[in-house]
């Protein structure tokens, strides 16, 4: 690869810098980019759409587009898991209540817990419920970043129609 001298980048801009300690396999595994994955020197956004020309301001938007509907779709696939588990979770709690019938309510809940198969659901609807809290914030920071750069394209677009 060959090396070549890069100019120094403007002061007006955004570089998304996280910590790399934690690697989010889940999220990788998935097909999702996060800002912990992006190469810090491939990934800049301006503070100023204004100072990008038109067709990185269609680059900035298409990517973030893209980004934004495929953590959107694993963000309603993560739901349907995490349903699916609370369904189980409540199917399982109905069964030990039924073997532990006649045994007071506070009994059976305090027994509930030590249960091995009912704290192995509770155990994976936390950490569903975790990840999800982290997608969620990765689906609304590239919703932010679609959205400005589409204000920006029809804001020329607006400024192209009045002249003509």
């Amino acid at each position: 690869m060959a090396t070549t001298l890069r100019k120094k980048r403007p002061k007006q801009e955004l570089k998304i810098s996280t910590p790399r300690s934690r690697a989010l396999k889940w999220a990788a595994t998935a097909g999702i980019v996060v800002p912990g994955e992006i190469p810090l020197d491939d990934e800049a956004v301006p503070l100023d759409f204004g100072r990008l020309n038109s067709r990185a301001v269609g680059e900035l938007h298409s990517r973030y587009a893209v980004r934004h509907a495929h953590a959107i779709y694993n963000a309603a696939l993560m739901e349907s898991d995490l349903i699916h588990l609370k369904r189980e979770l409540r199917i399982e709690q109905a069964k030990f209540r039924v073997r532990h019938r006649g045994v007071p309510k506070n009994v059976v809940d305090a027994l509930m817990e030590e249960d091995d198969e009912i704290a192995l659901l509770l155990d994976k609807i936390s950490e569903i419920d975790a990840k999800r809290v982290i997608l969620d914030a990765v689906v609304k920071s590239y919703e932010g970043l679609r959205n400005a750069a589409s204000r920006e394209i029809s804001r020329r677009m607006g400024e192209r129609a009045a002249i003509d």
